[in-house]
């Protein structure tokens, strides 16, 4: 099988969306570069495939440029995050609230940066990972929503600014519309919002007709890139259902 993908560089690939997506490309034949803050995440991920080249790094800690220069991808995923501090905005500091500002906002702003000014390699792909809290927003959960849109924004920003610089680079934002399940952020923030309204959590992962996993997730992104399928650039929802664009 001939991967779509020579070369991919995917920030937060140490569990999850990340790490299902690194698995996949590696059995089509494609280098992955895997970045994850914790080594034993990389450790046994480098075991499924010879693909697969991990290397330790916070995407928000000033890595972009070097890792782009040193990888030179041609699919660039960014699906790294933390996991937000659950509760009403009002009950937290303003540390806690743009804690996702500082992360999966952060690592989005300084590889897009990098891969406009380097530039990224031409016709390239880059794939942002959001969250349907970026839609219809994130009660509990702090400044999360707002941090997860703006990742939006940027990816929408970088297609511009490619087009203008002649760079072609392919750039869409995924944004599950339910929570992925077995993940830790699904783990809390279900568990949360579950007690909000009084019910388990089972009961609360119920809505969804069909569990929407970090595999299922990862074949859709797959899907949705795959350069034969030439689907259009831009935001995508995806549930475990179904996969359709956003305007």
């Amino acid at each position: 099988m001939t991967p779509d993908f020579q070369s991919a560089l995917i920030v937060g690939a140490g569990r999850g969306t990340g790490r299902a997506l690194a698995e996949k490309l590696a059995i089509a034949g494609s280098k992955v570069t895997a970045v994850s803050r914790t080594q034993s995440d990389l450790d046994t991920l480098e075991t499924q495939s010879p693909n697969i080249s991990g290397i330790v790094g916070d995407g928000a800690s000033g890595i972009a440029c070097d890792l782009l220069d040193q990888v030179k991808p041609d699919l660039l995923v960014l699906a790294g995050g933390i996991t937000p501090k659950m509760g009403s905005f009002h009950l937290q500091d303003w540390e806690d609230f743009s804690a996702t500002w500082s992360s999966d906002t952060r690592t989005t702003f300084e590889f897009l940066k990098a891969a406009l000014q380097m530039p990224m390699k031409r016709n390239g792909t880059i794939v942002t990972l959001s969250s349907g809290a970026a839609i219809s927003g994130s009660l509990l959960s702090g400044g999360y929503a707002g941090a997860k849109r703006m990742q939006h924004y940027l990816t929408n920003y970088t297609s511009r600014e490619a087009e203008k610089l002649g760079l072609g680079l392919r750039c869409f934002t995924v944004y599950p519309k339910q929570f992925i399940a077995g993940t830790q952020t699904a783990n809390i923030a279900s568990n949360a919002y579950a007690d909000a309204q009084g019910v388990s959590q089972e009961e609360f992962m119920s809505q969804w007709d069909q569990q929407l996993s970090p595999e299922l997730l990862a074949d859709r992104i797959i899907d949705l890139i795959e350069l034969e399928t030439a689907n259009a650039t831009g935001a995508w929802g995806v549930t475990g259902t179904t996969m359709e664009p956003i305007d």
